[in-house]
């Protein structure tokens, strides 16, 4: 990667940069010294559970026993409704006061020369601030959003008015001297309970102490440290409270549930011995070791016994298969395995009879009487060995039925033996815990009793409530640090989405990426309407100098021809506002100021371009009626002595005819161009889009160069494909690439500049030299 041109790519954007920084970081200076800063205030307590386990209803040895300093029920205490709805109440954080001071922040201040007193319920109170002011005739209250100004005569306290929810007077201390407040302005802030409350959980942050088993942090983040410390000592007095509360209620209960607890025991013991033995009899348990032992064992004799089954069914498939597949002279398998004695009996006895027969046929013919009779009979001994293996065989299948069955019985028996086992372990289980919770019982009621008469609190405070008077919001560093990220990434990525998502043209690289073979020939540089026609053999204009390096160019690419015949040189592009007639009409001028003869010939006939730059009509005759009309010669049709150079001549298009196809692929266009060869050194073709209409396709074999124009910012590199497809099915040849309209202030990926100025030179005089010029 050429970082260099990565940076300079992204730097030429330095503008949006700096106007980003300029804005985030600005914002982010503004804000910091608007929004009050915020503080975090803490506390450490102790809460000793240990302490709380001196006297439980059930003791609980140490492998049984959950962590102990476990204090997830005094985290959801302190940070539940309830509990803090006390706190809200008893600090009345529903009024928040502020000192209003000529500057983007207001003070908090808990001392105010005036005391206000609701005139509705907290939990009525709206959301809405005042700004009050004491003056010598009583109070003037303003209501910020509205603008209201209401006026209160007094300092008593006694007026009341029914837009505000509240009334208002000095306190005894102000009411001393009022004049030392006049110059004061307050802002006062109100709010009902349930917002408080949701304010006071978001601000209030209750975790343990990973350091120290048993302790919890307390915090709570707020603009008034000293507001911050009042309610986290609230909150501690609170909760040591509420412990103290929740032991005498266990100690008031223990007791109660330890006596009534006992007195039915007896018939709960009852109750669970007789469930053990309604259950053992309803299924036939004598002893669960012995029950498990037999049906085991009976599960697996069935399980045998049906394997050995399922064996001799084989067997006897096997048999019955082997004998339909013996010949009328072959002998049968004697030992089958089959446990039939008469099946083992009638295969001997046909094996017998078989070598009878054989024995008969070594004397006699096979017409002989004896011998047919003997076969005779083997044919009845061996249909009756079927008859007696498929017996045997059905025999086996039903008795393998009712093993299967026996099987599922045994199977059902012993699967259900864990359910059984479970059932009665946990009666067992439920048994031996009653028994053991009767004995504890006993023992914590005489505990209860003597330990309920005394009650201490676990908690201890470690820490009192204290600030860090380091901002935690808003942080200046990592405000500045984070907006001037901000600032830098936001048109960062900006700018490389639209690189991302750009997919025109812009340098020489992205044409080399999709066609990597294909030579770059030149870079016409964008002009404006007053530099278009600027093209002379002594220009010095950026158009001339870039077009005479495209000509020079070209003339590597030109075959070499033995023949002082001219060149054909076909300008094409993919879509249409590329710049190929341009292209082609400043390449024709330069070729022409090189004491080259030219021809241009606008064969664009659905769009032609060239006319406008000679200031000749559109409706000229011209190629179109010589390609309609083969009698008629070209050469009438050609413009001569044109301004621009009179090595050039020009060929318009003509009217635009109804089948520009046809007349383009008829013989008139080729004789054109062979005869053209003849008196000129180049003939340049200015034609259709190749990529819009197929008209340039159709006679792109006669040109000895293609140029192909591709436009800086405009043409889409999914375009190259398709220039790339043409060459690979070689429709174009010996082709070229122009890269046409590059801005030379924005452009990236150029390293030259395009033509020449040529001034007089300036001399720099000395300032006591300038006075005789």
């Amino acid at each position: 990667m050429d970082f260099k041109k990565e940076f300079l790519k992204y730097f030429h954007y330095w503008p949006w940069f700096l106007l980003s920084l300029t804005v985030f970081v600005g914002a982010a200076f503004i804000f910091i010294k608007i929004v009050p800063p915020t503080y975090e205030s803490s506390a450490l307590i102790f809460i000793d559970k240990k302490q709380e386990d001196k006297s439980p209803i059930i003791t609980i040895n140490a492998s049984q026993k959950s962590d102990e300093d476990d204090l997830e029920e005094e985290i959801r205490l302190v940070t539940s409704n309830e509990f803090l709805i006390n706190v809200v109440r008893k600090m009345n954080l529903s009024f928040s006061y502020f000192e209003k001071e000529y500057s983007i922040q207001n003070n908090v201040v808990h001392e105010v020369p005036f005391v206000l007193i609701p005139t509705v319920s907290n939990d009525l109170l709206p959301v809405v601030s005042y700004e009050i002011k004491v003056d010598k005739g009583g109070f003037i209250i303003t209501e910020p959003e509205s603008k209201t100004v209401y006026t209160i005569k007094g300092y008593d306290g006694k007026q009341v008015i029914n837009d505000l929810p509240f009334r208002i007077r000095l306190s005894s201390k102000a009411a001393k001297n009022p004049a030392d407040y006049f110059e004061s302005e307050y802002k006062v802030s109100l709010e009902p309970t349930s917002v408080a409350l949701k304010n006071l959980k978001a601000a209030l942050v209750v975790l343990p102490d990973e350091n120290s088993k048993g302790t919890l942090q307390l915090s709570h983040t707020g603009v008034s440290p000293d507001r911050s410390r009042k309610i986290l000592t609230e909150i501690i007095f609170l909760l040591d409270k509420s412990l103290i509360q929740n032991k005498q209620k266990v100690y008031n209960n223990t007791v109660t549930y330890l006596k009534e607890r006992i007195k039915n025991f007896a018939k709960e013991k009852d109750s669970i011995e007789s469930i053990k033995e309604q259950y053992m009899q309803n299924n036939d348990i004598a002893e669960l070791q012995t029950y498990v032992v037999e049906e085991t064992a009976d599960r697996s004799q069935k399980k045998v016994n049906s394997m050995l089954n399922e064996k001799q069914i084989v067997l006897a498939s096997y048999a019955i298969s082997d004998v339909k597949k013996s010949g009328p002279t072959e002998s049968l398998g004697a030992d089958y395995n089959i446990e039939a004695p008469g099946i083992k009996q009638m295969l001997l006895n046909y094996n017998t009879k078989l070598m009878d027969s054989q024995l008969i046929l070594e004397r006699a013919q096979k017409n002989n009487p004896t011998y047919i009779a003997v076969v005779s009979q083997m044919k009845i001994q061996k249909q009756e060995i079927l008859n007696a293996l498929e017996g045997y065989l059905s025999f086996l299948n039903q008795a393998n039925k009712v093993n299967k069955t026996e099987q599922s019985i045994a199977d059902s028996k012993v699967r259900s033996i864990p359910t059984k086992d479970k059932v009665l372990g946990n009666i067992n289980s439920h048994l031996s815990m009653k028994e053991e919770t009767y004995v504890a019982l006993l023992q914590k009621k005489e505990e209860a009793d003597m330990s309920g008469a005394i009650v201490e609190s676990n908690l201890k405070t470690l820490n009192l409530p204290e600030t860090n008077y380091s901002a935690i919001y808003p942080k200046p560093k990592s405000f500045m640090l984070g907006s001037f990220m901000f600032g830098m990434l936001l048109p960062f990525g900006i700018i490389y989405g639209r690189f991302f998502l750009d997919t025109k043209i812009h340098s020489e690289e992205d044409i080399h990426k999709i066609i990597g073979d294909i030579p770059i020939l030149g870079h016409i540089p964008k002009i404006n309407n007053n530099e278009k026609l600027d093209n002379s053999a002594t220009s010095r204009s950026y158009i001339a100098e870039a077009t005479r390096v495209l000509a020079s160019n070209i003339s590597y690419l030109l075959p070499k021809k033995e023949e002082s015949r001219g060149s054909v040189i076909l300008f094409t592009s993919s879509i249409q506002g590329e710049g190929k007639s341009f292209c082609a009409f400043h390449s024709a001028i330069t070729a022409s100021t090189m004491n080259k003869k030219v021809l241009l010939i606008g064969i664009d006939l659905r769009n032609p371009q060239l006319h406008d730059y000679f200031g000749v009509d559109r409706n000229e005759l011209g190629l179109t009626a010589y390609l309609a009309n083969k009698s008629d010669d070209w050469k009438g049709f050609v413009y001569k002595d044109i301004k621009f150079s009179k090595n050039l001549d020009v060929l318009f298009a003509g009217l635009p005819p109804p089948n520009p196809s046809q007349l383009l692929t008829n013989s008139n266009f080729e004789t054109l161009i062979e005869e053209a060869k003849k008196e000129y050194d180049f003939i340049v073709l200015d034609t259709a889009p190749v990529q819009v209409v197929s008209d340039t396709l159709n006679f792109s074999h006669l040109a000895d160069v293609t140029i192909f124009v591709a436009k800086y910012d405009y043409t889409d590199k999914n375009n190259l494909f398709g220039l790339n497809n043409f060459i690979k099915k070689k429709q174009l040849k010996n082709v070229g690439i122009i890269i046409n309209g590059v801005n030379m202030k924005t452009a990236y990926g150029y390293g030259m500049n395009y033509g020449y100025k040529y001034q007089e030179a300036k001399v720099k005089k000395r300032w006591y030299q300038r006075s005789t010029s």
